[in-house]
């Protein structure tokens, strides 16, 4: 299905993952130049930034580096990233392909009809390849409910880190977006909704990450405050753009 579309732009949150990149960026790659006319890759990345940039250069030499300042956040990386996208659609994948970069294919038929479409790991027909550990399953199924009650209802699934966009959206959603860390995920979908964007979520194969750069405690609690201040952002109209 991908052979459908001559171009994409996919950006690639990256943040002390070069072992994973080593692994996976070939991947990406190979996936891309099979499939697509023109493409490019944007590494977004958040220091400490180690040898990654060399990595990536050695890896792929056009590939293109976003590199913040200071220590931002995951939301914060993929907004520049997103940003500076030249093709269109514009997708971002988390490095350790929990979702297989091959999903693509599933994702791009709903463009025709839809703004966004986001991967999800919480519908019957998702395939969950291995599963999380049980204290993070625990406290991830809390965050939904949260999202649920004071953000957005009608999704199952915000958090999976594989989602496509049309390019025309990115800056009205983007230059919206407050939160720098791994809420931001319901931050953009809500600014799209209300923004009038259609939203199609879309079962896709997932496989729990051993290596996760998150702090399951500390995370889950930044990721709470962070739902907090979305609906407060919504109240006071902060969304609403021109």
């Amino acid at each position: 299905m991908a052979k459908k579309f001559n171009e994409i732009s996919v950006i690639i949150p990256i943040y002390k993952d070069e072992k994973r990149l080593k692994n996976n960026l070939p991947k990406i790659r190979k996936y891309l130049e099979n499939n697509f006319k023109k493409f490019e890759i944007i590494i977004a990345l958040d220091p400490p930034a180690g040898n990654t940039e060399k990595t990536a250069k050695n890896i792929f030499k056009n590939v293109k580096i976003v590199k913040n300042k200071r220590r931002m956040g995951k939301g914060y990386s993929i907004k520049e990233g997103m940003l500076k996208a030249v093709y269109s659609p514009v997708l971002f994948i988390d490095i350790d392909l929990s979702t297989p970069v091959e999903e693509i294919d599933i994702l791009l038929p709903y463009l025709k009809k839809n703004h966004v479409i986001i991967g999800s790991r919480n519908m019957q027909e998702s395939k969950i390849k291995e599963r999380q550990p049980f204290l993070r399953s625990a406290l991830g199924n809390i965050y939904p409910y949260l999202v649920r009650l004071l953000v957005i209802k009608d999704i199952r699934d915000t958090q999976c880190g594989f989602k496509l966009f049309r390019k025309d959206i990115l800056k009205p959603v983007f230059s919206l977006q407050r939160i720098g860390g791994f809420a931001f995920d319901s931050e953009i979908l809500l600014i799209a909704k209300k923004r009038g964007y259609k939203i199609k979520e879309v079962p896709v194969e997932w496989s729990n990450s051993k290596d996760s750069r998150l702090n399951i405690v500390k995370d889950s609690l930044r990721m709470a405050v962070d739902v907090i201040k979305i609906f407060t952002n919504t109240k006071r109209g902060f969304y609403d753009g021109n």
